[in-house]
């Protein structure tokens, strides 16, 4: 029992870290679940995350907003286009690194990045974040379980001298198995949500959220001159 006891934690550790993948985002709601295998100039190839040894795939990178790689870092491809005056206030964006979160001059951990996106008025980003933080947390809670009826179980076993199976040992060792097995895709969803509300927040929140007044040139029928814009 301590053997698979031991197993256990190590698939379990061992998942966690290969499950780690690429997402490509189309637009604001479409995005694909990938292996990204090259980045080049004008195209990119990669696998579908749900099949690793089908097809390669390739596409334009005029269709691709940005990467998210597995190492939580990004490549952007769009950029928008910048209006004829010059903007002495542009927006910064929301980045990630980790579970660590930074705007501008702002480094935040996950509480508070969470208080933070509810203070900018963004709901759809706070809501993807807190349905990712309680999912996350109802995995730790199972792993947590699962961990303690697999304790609960070698003790129970080592009482046993008699050289059976403790049928209740056996009940607690599998139920915790299970538990410990189950918490890993829980995790993986969970903490994607909370990442995925950085691109929530920057793709429907950004502009409106972080909207200052500014000074611009600009030309009009009576000539040239300085605008306040707010």
């Amino acid at each position: 029992m301590k053997r698979l006891f031991i197993t256990l934690l190590v698939t379990s550790a061992t998942f966690l870290l290969a499950t780690a993948q690429d997402v490509i985002f189309l637009s604001e709601s479409d995005s694909i679940v990938a292996k990204v295998i090259t980045v080049g100039t004008s195209e990119i190839t990669y696998q579908k995350w749900a099949n690793l040894q089908g097809p390669v795939y390739s596409m334009s990178i005029n269709q691709i907003a940005a990467i998210r790689y597995e190492n939580g870092t990004y490549d952007f491809f769009k950029n928008k286009v910048t209006p004829v005056a010059i903007n002495t206030n542009s927006t910064p964006s929301l980045t990630r690194s980790g579970n660590t979160y930074m705007y501008d001059n702002l480094v935040m951990n996950k509480d508070a990045y969470k208080k933070w996106l509810n203070e900018q008025n963004c709901p759809a980003a706070y809501q993807q974040f807190s349905s990712g933080q309680n999912t996350a947390m109802g995995g730790w809670f199972m792993l947590v379980l699962g961990l303690g009826l697999d304790l609960g179980s070698i003790i129970i076993s080592g009482t046993n001298y008699n050289g059976s199976i403790n049928p209740v040992a056996l009940a607690l060792g599998i139920t915790g198995g299970c538990l410990e097995i189950a918490c890993i895709p829980t995790l993986i969803v969970g903490y994607s949500k909370m990442h995925r509300s950085v691109d929530v927040y920057n793709a429907s929140c950004k502009t409106s959220a972080s909207a200052k007044p500014y000074w611009a040139i600009q030309t009009s029928s009576n000539g040239l001159g300085l605008a306040y814009h707010f």
